[in-house]
């Protein structure tokens, strides 16, 4: 996997003038995503092969499906905005599309589908998504259709009362989106690099549209139900993201590997992620049918 990396990166640089301006950054942690879900998805014991469909949903600009099909997937993605020129140039340049074939559809913007055939896919995976969607019933419906009977799907995505507020890093902004609390917040300093030249009220209602408009936080009990309603079962599986990645998590997992109580990662990893990340686990049971 290593070789098959060092060897993108240095295709990235020859081949595409976009990414070398924007630098590999962005690529690296697509990378990184990638082989996190796929180490998680083999903790689970539904590793994914090279003949199966893998679907990204919310894929954005197209990077994680690119490092998917980089590594020898059959990846796919598609969102309700466009994906990146640039990364629709890398597809084609290395091969990495057929002809004719468009690995990036966009969502609709109505009515809502996911834009592929009924079970057409092994596994439906997302990276900070799922605080984006707006209607969580509609994309959970088209998750299911779209999936194959025995289809898996894995999210990661922040939690309803992370600490900061990923996006506008506003101390508990996933709960409290109120115009007068992002004013203080904003009085404070507190503003991402984008906003270092705006003004205090430009800050704060810019922070409040955005929150209001491409953010949903729910909690675990509320996905747990609707989860269920349309899959019949659902895990939380920090523990296995916390023995995978780096940061905090994979520090604190080496931390209790090294004290030899690895045995405890389960319980501090449900202890601590309703304030960092959640990971959701689902699968379609075999013959049940699509509850839209």
């Amino acid at each position: 996997m290593n070789a098959v990396k060092a060897e993108y990166f240095e295709g990235v640089h020859v081949s595409s003038t976009a990414a070398e301006d924007a630098g590999t950054v962005e690529y690296r942690q697509a990378f990184t995503n990638t082989e996190l879900l796929l180490s998680v998805l083999e903790e689970l014991e539904r590793p994914v092969k090279k003949d199966d469909m893998v679907l990204d949903f919310g894929c954005g600009e197209g990077r994680m499906v690119y490092a998917f099909r980089k590594l020898g997937y059959k990846a796919f993605g598609t969102d309700i905005t466009p994906p990146s020129p640039e990364v629709r140039v890398l597809f084609e340049r290395e091969g990495l599309s057929e002809n004719e074939e468009n690995p990036l559809p966009m969502i609709p913007s109505g009515p809502y589908r996911i834009p592929y055939d009924d079970d057409t896919f092994d596994f439906v995976i997302s990276w900070e998504v799922m605080e984006h969607v707006q209607n969580h019933e509609q994309a959970l419906s088209e998750i299911n259709r779209v999936l194959k009977p025995s289809g898996c799907s894995l999210h990661f995505f922040p939690a309803r009362y992370h600490i900061l507020e990923p996006h506008v890093h506003v101390p508990l902004g996933t709960l409290f989106q109120g115009r007068v609390y992002l004013y203080f917040w904003a009085l404070m300093g507190i503003r991402t690099k984008s906003q270092e030249r705006s003004t205090v009220r430009e800050v704060a209602e810019e922070n409040y549209e955005f929150l209001k408009a491409e953010t949903k936080y729910l909690s675990k009990k509320h996905l747990t139900r609707l989860v269920c309603r349309h899959f019949g079962n659902v895990d939380f599986v920090e523990r296995y993201f916390w023995k995978h990645s780096g940061g905090k998590s994979g520090f604190a997992y080496k931390t209790l590997s090294a004290l030899g109580l690895r045995r405890l990662t389960p319980l501090t990893a449900g202890l601590l992620s309703p304030f960092g990340h959640r990971a959701l686990f689902f699968f379609k049971a075999t013959g049940r049918r699509h509850a839209g």
